[in-house]
């Protein structure tokens, strides 16, 4: 029978090997490299670490649409950007979807904390910016990630005979729509691909830990369309 003693339980040996202390040398080594390591991309491949962020971003030339489509996420940036198309004439019409809700924001909202679900934040920022509500095409049918989301896009588009979209995303995510799009709608409508007029910083996005997060979320999406597993991906 094996010892069952708790891990709590155990100590060294006399004279044998101390784990903590060993973890007292590695640790501040390990520090050290990994510090090191980012510097030395930091300061020697700037222009390719530059190049694989500023990859991500596209920006469509901007022609009349039908619809200007604000992705979920984002709020209130994406639909500022969405409301100002709006207001400069580039489309009639403004299409929100409705994203999966995290089981806390639903319990927010039953306890009146919280008023609106994401897709009525979605629809208030943008009445607040000046869309009027009966411009706004609101898509019932949720969809928890990015794929099946432009899939109802295109089935909600397609049902009202639209032609051309305005897809409008932040900045980082806008090469994996164009891409899902493509494979989503290659027979139409047409996407015009516009990112959210907000700051990211693909100029030294390494150095900060949510654009970093970002950025490698973007290239394990791009994987995934790859390998066939996108519908995963947000």
């Amino acid at each position: 029978m094996g010892d069952t003693s708790s891990p709590s339980s155990y100590r060294p040996s006399e004279g044998g090997p101390s784990f903590a202390a060993d973890e007292g040398r590695l640790l501040p080594g390990l520090a050290i490299a990994v510090a090191a390591l980012t510097f030395a991309l930091g300061v020697w491949h700037a222009p390719l670490l530059q190049a694989m962020g500023t990859w991500l971003r596209v920006e469509d030339r901007l022609e009349r649409a039908d619809a200007i489509v604000v992705l979920a996420g984002g709020t209130p940036r994406r639909e500022a950007t969405a409301a100002a198309l709006w207001k400069e004439g580039w489309a009639p019409h403004v299409i929100i979807s409705r994203p999966l809700e995290r089981p806390d924001l639903r319990e927010l909202i039953d306890l009146g904390i919280r008023r609106f679900d994401l897709q009525g934040e979605s629809r208030k920022a943008l009445e607040t910016y000046g869309v009027p509500p009966d411009q706004i095409i609101a898509i019932p049918d949720i969809s928890r990630t990015t794929e099946p989301e432009l899939a109802l896009v295109r089935d909600a588009a397609q049902a009202r005979g639209y032609r051309r979209l305005i897809l409008v995303s932040s900045p980082e995510h806008t090469r994996r729509v164009k891409v899902i799009w493509s494979r989503q709608a290659p027979g139409g409508p047409e996407a015009i691909v516009v990112p959210a007029r907000e700051p990211f910083p693909f100029e030294d996005w390494w150095r900060n830990r949510r654009a970093a997060e970002s950025v490698l979320h973007e290239y394990l999406g791009h994987l995934a369309i790859a390998l066939g597993i996108s519908h995963l991906f947000r």
